[in-house]
C-alpha cells in the first residue's frame, strides 16, 4: 500500500516537533493534517517539493516547509522533494530549462558560451541579461510541468493501488465462498 511505503521514508511527526530549534514553530508542525499520508496529502506534498525544486531559491526547503503548512499537505515530502535539484543535478537542469525556455520565448538553442565554448558559472552570470528571460521562462514551465505529472502520477498509482487492493480482497472472499461451499458438501 502507498502509505506503508511513505510512512517508511518520512520522519515521524513527534520526531520532528520534538527538536529542540524547531520548538518555537512546534505548534505549526504539531497539525497532525501535515502528516497524515493519504492521497492529497502526499499528493499535494510531492507537487508543492516538486513545483519548489525547479525554482533555484536560496532556503527552497524552508519555502517548502511554509507552503506545505499553508496548503496543509504532507511537510516530510515537499520538503524532501526539494533535493530533487541538487548541486549534482542544477547544470543539466538549468541546460535543459534554458532549452526549453528558449523554444518558448524564441531566443537562440545555444546558450552563450565563454572562451573555448565552455559555460562557466561567472561566465553565465555576466550573460544574465541575456539569457534571464529564456533560463527564467524554462525554469517556470518546468516548474509547472513536473509538479503537474507528480502530482497525476501519484492520484493515479494511489488510485491503481486501492483498485489492486479491492480486486484482491474479493478474490480472497471468493475463494473463502468456495472452500465454505466445498465443506459443506463433504
Amino acid at each position: 500500500m502507498p502509505r506503508k511505503f511513505f510512512r517508511r521514508l518520512t520522519p515521524s511527526r513527534h520526531r520532528i516537533v520534538n527538536q529542540p530549534f524547531l520548538r518555537p514553530v512546534a505548534q505549526f508542525l504539531g497539525d497532525p493534517n501535515l502528516w497524515h499520508l493519504n492521497r492529497r496529502s502526499v499528493s499535494g506534498g510531492v507537487a508543492l517539493g516538486l513545483f519548489l525544486a525547479f525554482i533555484p531559491l536560496p532556503g527552497q526547503m524552508l519555502i517548502a516547509a511554509v507552503g506545505a503548512i499553508a496548503m496543509r499537505v504532507n511537510i516530510a515530502l515537499a520538503v524532501a522533494l526539494v533535493w530533487t535539484t541538487n548541486p549534482l543535478t542544477i547544470p543539466p537542469l538549468l541546460w535543459l530549462a534554458y532549452q526549453v525556455g528558449a523554444l518558448l520565448t524564441g531566443a537562440s538553442l545555444d546558450p552563450p558560451t565563454g572562451e573555448q565554448g565552455a559555460m562557466s558559472i561567472g561566465y553565465a552570470m555576466s550573460q544574465l541579461p541575456v539569457i534571464w528571460l529564456p533560463l527564467g521562462v524554462g525554469l517556470v514551465t518546468l516548474s509547472f510541468v513536473s509538479a503537474l505529472i507528480g502530482f497525476a502520477t501519484i492520484r493515479l498509482l494511489w488510485r491503481l493501488n486501492i483498485a489492486a487492493h479491492k480486486r484482491r480482497r474479493q478474490a480472497q472472499r471468493r475463494q473463502r465462498l468456495r472452500q465454505a461451499r466445498s465443506n459443506q458438501r463433504h
